[in-house]
């Protein structure tokens, strides 16, 4: 008889899990406290002129890094390489601070330039900033790069404040949704730390990742049309079609471990068997499953790092403004903490970034002269989303300074408010040595009960990093290429 396998949590890990151990020949059972799998892969629809045109866009996630391949191989197995987008070329992003709207430096990971005293670096931090970084190459590799220490501090030590306050902080921010203080430098990028020790320098390490590339992050992305909502609903169909279950608004309330494998009691009174648990949710719940059952387990939830959420406000905007033609901001920008006069962290020009969107919103829409849209986020570290009924307006005044056009609400056609509480959690310092003592005590296990926890916890941040974790699952040798997915707005 094949063996079962009860999966608790339906985002792109636990489908990716589930699959996996279907392949293997085990009976899967999934469970999601949700309504619909997907996790933070979903898709929205704004309403057209037209019923039968209603504009559909990414409530979350957007696009996936290409860098390791890992991503495009995945979807093609599933059938959905057809759907494939590529952004708008020659636009690249922006990055904005108290020092302007600048175009974002090509060749850096992380922000981290590669070449510290190109034009465009030198543009976004003034050539004295810039001379400080490209110093930076002279440094003993020791410099900054503590077991622990966070992106402030090897940034700052090694290539000066600029660095951290106009390049890196935007990205940290936009993407990571964290506090480049409060974010352990070896979890936010494991390639760019390897590199540091491997080459003594972080700008040498960067051009080693990017092979010499200049183009900027935002633009070594792909996603799906007409949503990215596709890969996580393909995932599904794949595991049902094979004779899988998949559960969805069931909330796992409690596991138990036994010589014979696991019970996971259900919010429904349910008991459900099996031999293997994946549990792909947020590390709070993990520890929250676990700890109760005391003994091993117990110890195991208490060595899972915890991390808080970090709440994500994000407003969608479909405008019609001519002016938006020119594409000001290109596919669109990640603004540096502390900016006087914006609050958004990030924006993304849709309509410029992906033809297929503007396309979408020019047949949603018909009668606009010209359809745009434009998505703002919102939920730095230690700040209050602002109200849902003023987040609008809000948006319609970052974008106009952002955009460095008047964006009025005469304008606005259409708009939609989506939150995000528990889809991001920046790693703390001394997160990756907690993973590392989590895999010995998970190995240590008895081997009749096959414990998993995946997720982007454990995997790191983007798409990319939850597909290529799941793949070193089966193949260990997997390398991590990851580079940055671009603004998370």
């Amino acid at each position: 008889m094949s063996e079962r396998t009860l999966v608790v949590g339906g985002g792109l890990a636990g489908l990716l899990a589930a699959r996996r151990h279907q392949r293997g020949g085990h009976r899967v059972v999934l469970l999601e406290a949700a309504d619909a799998t997907g996790g933070a892969i979903a898709p929205v629809e704004l309403p057209g002129e037209d019923a039968a045109a209603d504009l559909a866009l990414n409530a979350g996630a957007e696009a996936y890094a290409t860098g390791s391949g890992a991503v495009d191989a995945l979807v093609a197995e599933l059938g959905l390489a057809e759907l494939v987008v590529a952004p708008r070329e020659g636009l690249g992003s922006r990055v904005v601070s108290d020092a302007g709207v600048h175009p974002a430096p090509g060749g850096s990971v992380l922000g981290i330039p590669g070449n510290p005293l190109a034009a465009d670096v030198r543009a976004v931090l003034g050539t004295r900033a810039a001379l400080r970084a490209s110093l930076e190459r002279f440094l003993p590799a020791a410099v900054g790069a503590r077991p622990g220490a966070t992106v402030a501090e090897v940034v700052t030590r090694r290539l000066g404040p600029a660095v951290l306050e106009r390049l890196v902080a935007p990205i940290v921010g936009g993407v990571h949704s964290a506090d480049p203080a409060r974010l352990e430098f070896a979890a936010a990028s494991p390639p760019l730390s390897a590199g540091l020790a491997e080459h003594g320098s972080l700008t040498a390490a960067v051009r080693r990742l990017r092979g010499g590339g200049t183009a900027s992050a935002g633009t070594r992305v792909r996603s799906l049309a007409p949503t990215l909502a596709a890969l996580p609903e393909a995932l599904r169909e794949q595991i049902l079609a094979a004779g899988g279950i998949v559960r969805t608004s069931v909330t796992a309330r409690a596991v138990e471990g036994s010589e014979a494998g696991w019970v996971v009691r259900t919010e429904r009174d349910e008991s459900l068997t099996a031999d293997r648990l994946v549990l792909a949710c947020p590390p709070d719940t993990a520890h929250d499953l676990l700890a109760p059952a005391g003994g091993d387990l117990r110890e195991i939830a208490e060595a899972i790092p915890q991390a808080p959420s970090a709440a994500v406000r994000l407003a969608v905007l479909v405008l019609d403004a001519p002016a938006l033609d020119a594409f000001p901001s290109g596919t669109g920008a990640l603004v540096a903490p502390g900016t006087a006069g914006i609050r958004a962290k990030a924006l993304t020009h849709a309509s410029a970034k992906w033809t297929h969107v503007q396309r979408l919103a020019r047949t949603a829409l018909p009668s606009a002269a010209s359809p745009h849209v434009v998505r703002l986020s919102y939920g730095r570290p230690g700040e209050e989303l602002p109200p849902r009924e003023e987040i609008v307006d809000l948006a319609l005044a970052d974008a106009s300074r952002i955009l460095e056009t008047a964006l009025g609400p005469e304008q606005l056609r259409a708009s939609r408010v989506i939150d995000w509480d528990r889809a991001m959690r920046p790693a703390r310092p001394g997160h990756r040595a907690a993973l590392e003592t989590l895999d010995e005590l998970l190995t240590a296990l008895p081997s009749a009960r096959t414990l998993e926890l995946v997720g982007s916890w454990r995997a790191g941040t983007g798409i990319d990093a939850i597909v290529r974790a799941d793949s070193a699952t089966i193949d260990p040798s997997a390398p991590d290429t990851s580079t940055t997915e671009g603004p998370r707005s």
